[in-house]
């Protein structure tokens, strides 16, 4: 892959972020700073810590059509809110994952010119997914210190991981070049990798930095699957865990950590997601859980008016065991809010189902 040169207001912009630190001022911008991406920084308190954020690929796909300037980075209001510093690299095209000539480029520069070197409190790379290989593999360019990894991607290259099978729309990119192998990025930072382990492409993905990377400590969140920090918000485990990891206090937070992951027995991803994975449980079983699944939703929607959300969920949580019961569900969703696009997609979704 040919390295791209690095335009001119790319450099003027990264220069201005470097001078920021060295002389210790505010800065709050966003710069769009090559092809297809944009850096969301806001450095205010320098005594506080710098994470650096990636878009994961349902945020970068969702965002395609919306310009720079209506976009915020990945995490920034709960990041500012916090009191820390962020500097969010924002993705134009979910397919690219961070491996555009230009983006490369970027971070060739960064890593050269050591921007981020001068910052002195600790810096920590950030993502999820796409944006969990992005932010390790650019770790060591960041001078990151700690790298915290929600259900990462390793690599998509193919001698790798053979047996990776999701994410084919990206491979087009060069997965032999330069920052190929997020397990390389980060060697020497302290890696804090987040998971469920009974996803087993997200256990092969994150066994690669266990075997390459030697400061790393594994979080395990079995029976929820990929997409782990919409996971952990919902049983309001993601804030805890990201505070305690950020402040250096994870060891000694540890007991309320898993105290809380424990909260997913009552989540209904947890659930839906353990039945996909055991074809062998029982119907008998099967039935128990999923009546004990919608109890919990009952509870979630206890007023008539909440009804067709009741329904709508419902519908969605019996797709992949009955399709018959979802798509009653689904149907008293739509007569109870016939104008609704979502519910309808749903509805058009099943009837489709041959």
């Amino acid at each position: 892959m040919a390295i791209a040169s690095l335009p001119i207001d790319a450099k003027l912009a990264l220069d201005k972020i470097y001078n920021a630190i060295i002389n210790r001022q505010p800065i709050e911008e966003k710069f769009e700073i090559c092809t297809g991406y944009a850096i969301n920084i806001y450095m205010i308190d320098y005594s506080q810590p710098l994470l650096f954020t990636f878009d994961n690929r349902h945020i970068a796909e969702h965002m395609e059509e919306t310009t720079f300037k209506g976009r915020k980075g990945w995490g920034y209001d709960y990041v500012v809110t916090k009191g820390w510093n962020i500097c969010a690299f924002l993705e134009s095209d979910y397919t690219r994952w961070y491996r555009h000539p230009s983006f490369i480029a970027l971070m060739k520069y960064i890593e050269s010119k050591g921007l981020f070197e001068n910052y002195e409190s600790k810096k920590i790379t950030y993502g999820s997914s796409m944006g969990g290989y992005a932010a390790a593999t650019y770790a060591r360019a960041l001078s990151a210190d700690v790298s915290i990894l929600f259900n990462p991607f390793s690599t998509l290259n193919a001698d790798l991981a053979p047996w990776e099978s999701r994410e084919e729309y990206a491979l087009y990119n060069d997965w032999s070049s330069e920052y190929y192998d997020a397990t390389e990025g980060c060697q020497t930072t302290d890696n804090y990798i987040i998971y469920d382990p009974t996803f087993q492409l997200d256990y092969l993905q994150t066994n690669r930095f266990i075997e390459s990377c030697p400061e790393t400590t594994e979080i395990r969140v079995p029976g929820v699957g990929h997409g782990m920090p919409g996971h952990l918000t919902k049983i309001n485990a993601l804030d805890l865990m990201l505070d305690s990891i950020v402040t250096n206090n994870y060891l000694s937070s540890k007991p309320k950590i898993f105290e809380a992951l424990k909260k997913r027995r009552h989540y209904i991803g947890y659930h839906r997601f353990m039945l996909s994975l055991n074809p062998q449980m029982t119907d008998t079983r099967k039935q128990v859980v999923m009546e004990y699944c919608l109890t919990m939703l009952r509870d979630k929607y206890p007023e008539p008016r909440h009804e067709s959300f009741f329904f709508r969920d419902a519908s969605d949580l019996y797709a992949f065991y009955d399709r018959d019961i979802a798509l009653t569900f689904i149907k008293k969703a739509a007569m109870l809010r016939p104008d609704c696009p979502k519910i309808n997609k749903r509805l058009n979704a099943l009837l489709s189902i041959d």
